[in-house]
C-alpha cells in the first residue's frame, strides 16, 4: 500500500481549484449570536486572527470582512502560495501566511488573539504524534483569554467509515469517499466530554454545538467548540 502523504493530497485538492465559500458555521460563530456562545463581537477590528489549517482560505477573507487582521498556516508552500493568489483576488492584500502544521506553528509566542482550527486539528500526520502537543502548540501562540474555535468530527462521522484502530483514540481512514484521507491518521474524539478534558490543562470556559446532518447519504456529524486561553 502507498504511503500517505497529506502535503500530496491536500495539494492536489486545493491548487487544483478556486477558492470556496466559507463555512457555514465559522460564519455563524463571528457573525450570529447564540445563547451558549461566549464570544464578544463587538472587538475583533484590528484583532489578530489565525486559521491553522487554512485550506484554499475562505475563512480567512470572512475573518477579514468582520474586521481582524489575517494570518493563515498551511503544510505545504503550493498550497501557501494558492491561498496568497486566492486573497488577492478577493482584493486583500494585507496577510501573512506561512507554512506549517499543527504541531509547528511558525509565529511567536501570545501573538494571537484567535486561531482557528476549522476541519484539521484532528490530523496527526506522523504515526507518533501526539495530540496532546498540538493543544500545547495551539495555547502557545494564543494570548491570555485568546478564543480557539474547532470543528472536530464526531466518531459517527463518515470519514470514519471502515476505519482502522492504529491506538486508542487514533484511527487509520480507509474508507473515504473524496480520495484524499485514505492512510491518514486522525484523532477521533466521542464526546464533547472528550473534547474538553483533551483541552483542559490549556483551556477553559468552553462552549460546544453539535452538526448532526445526513447530506445525501454523508454522515456529516461533527463537534464544534469555543474556549478561551487560560
Amino acid at each position: 500500500m502507498t504511503e500517505y502523504s497529506a502535503k500530496n493530497a491536500w495539494s492536489k485538492a486545493y491548487t487544483q481549484s478556486g477558492m470556496a465559500y466559507p463555512s457555514e458555521y465559522v460564519i455563524r460563530i463571528l457573525k450570529g449570536s447564540y445563547p451558549r456562545l461566549n464570544l464578544d463581537k463587538s472587538s475583533f477590528s484590528g484583532k489578530k486572527f489565525l486559521d491553522v489549517g487554512c485550506g484554499d482560505g475562505r475563512n480567512l477573507v470572512l475573518a477579514k470582512s468582520v474586521g481582524f487582521d489575517i494570518y493563515g498556516v498551511e503544510i505545504v508552500g503550493e498550497i501557501v502560495n494558492k491561498v496568497k493568489n486566492n486573497l488577492l483576488n478577493a482584493g486583500i492584500d494585507n496577510f501573512k501566511i506561512e507554512i506549517g502544521d499543527n504541531g509547528n506553528i511558525p509565529f511567536v509566542d501570545k501573538e494571537m488573539d484567535f486561531l482557528l482550527s476549522w476541519n484539521s486539528c484532528y490530523y496527526m500526520g506522523n504515526p507518533d504524534n501526539r495530540f496532546e502537543n498540538y493543544v500545547k502548540e495551539f495555547a502557545r501562540v494564543l494570548k491570555q483569554e485568546g478564543d480557539l474555535i474547532l470543528s472536530i468530527p464526531k466518531n459517527t462521522c463518515f470519514i470514519y467509515k471502515d476505519s482502522e484502530e492504529l491506538r486508542k483514540g487514533y484511527r487509520i481512514i480507509r474508507n473515504d469517499p473524496f480520495g484524499v484521507r485514505n492512510g491518514a491518521i486522525l484523532r477521533i474524539f466521542s464526546s464533547c466530554e472528550e473534547i474538553e478534558e483533551e483541552f483542559s490543562e490549556y483551556f477553559h470556559d468552553f462552549s460546544f454545538a453539535s452538526i448532526f446532518d445526513d447530506c445525501f447519504g454523508y454522515d456529516y456529524h461533527w463537534f464544534i467548540a469555543v474556549c478561551k486561553r487560560k
